[in-house]
């Protein structure tokens, strides 16, 4: 998806801003995988408007970069204050504007079924990290469940043509010459409560409910308003998103 053919960057740290909650489950989990020790130079692949290169900034205390293809995300990530080293780029994940060898860690945060070309990008991650380098990804897979899935039911056809399945990932980097670390599901914190849900969604800074017909949109947003019993309204609302860690042997 072209993010600068759309309105998206403005509207999309209000309705995708990490929960408290999501912020401690993602630090916690690059902890236990990537030795920050090791650490000098990050890269934040398909940064968008800065959400996670902050997080790796603060947390790492070295160098990012944050690459992105989209001028708009590039231009609200610049405008936010960082905590840390931080520079941001515009560039093609299939072709990065970086020197072989030069950094410790390749993030990827909702970015891979974005990607035109997997195994390229996989390729380019294997040339831009030192041995022993780490790639991470979050993404939400066809295995996973999220609440979107449940009110706007022609998000089933993207998902199936669109969201990578755990061996499509798993098959690109093993075969672009990485190690398996881990790979499981995860479930985050996406909002407080029903309501918070409801409203961010009705943003549509998703990628695939921006692609919905207006009345395919507005179907779901009325479902989500009035959803079945079942949901309980006052509880934090979760989604399930696929976690990867591959390192660069040699």
């Amino acid at each position: 998806m072209d993010y600068d053919q759309t309105d998206i960057a403005a509207s999309y740290d209000k309705a995708r801003a990490l929960t408290p909650e999501s912020a401690r489950l993602w630090k916690d989990l690059l902890s236990v995988h990537v030795d920050r020790r090791k650490m000098s130079l990050l890269i934040d692949l398909g940064c968008g408007t800065g959400r996670f290169t902050d997080l790796l900034a603060a947390h790492f205390r070295v160098r990012v970069i944050g690459i992105d293809p989209s001028s708009k995300m590039i231009g609200e990530a610049c405008r936010k204050p960082m905590r840390g080293d931080v520079s941001f780029r515009q560039g093609s994940a299939e072709a990065l504007p970086l020197t072989d060898d030069c950094a410790d860690l390749v993030f990827m945060s909702m970015v891979y079924h974005h990607l035109t070309d997997p195994s390229a990008v996989a390729r380019e991650c294997h040339r831009i990290l030192r041995g022993g380098g780490c790639v991470c990804i979050r993404n939400g897979i066809r295995e996973t469940d999220f609440p979107h899935r449940h009110f706007f039911p022609s998000l089933e056809a993207m998902v199936a043509a669109e969201l990578p399945s755990r061996h499509d990932v798993m098959g690109v980097f093993l075969a672009a010459g990485f190690n398996e670390v881990t790979d499981h599901v995860v479930t985050q914190v996406v909002a407080p409560d029903w309501h918070h849900f409801v409203e961010k969604s009705a943003l549509r800074a998703d990628s695939f409910l921006a692609r919905l017909s207006d009345r395919e949109f507005e179907e779901g947003m009325a479902a989500l308003r009035c959803p079945a019993a079942a949901i309980k309204q006052n509880d934090p609302i979760t989604e399930e998103i696929g976690w990867f860690v591959f390192a660069r042997s040699g």
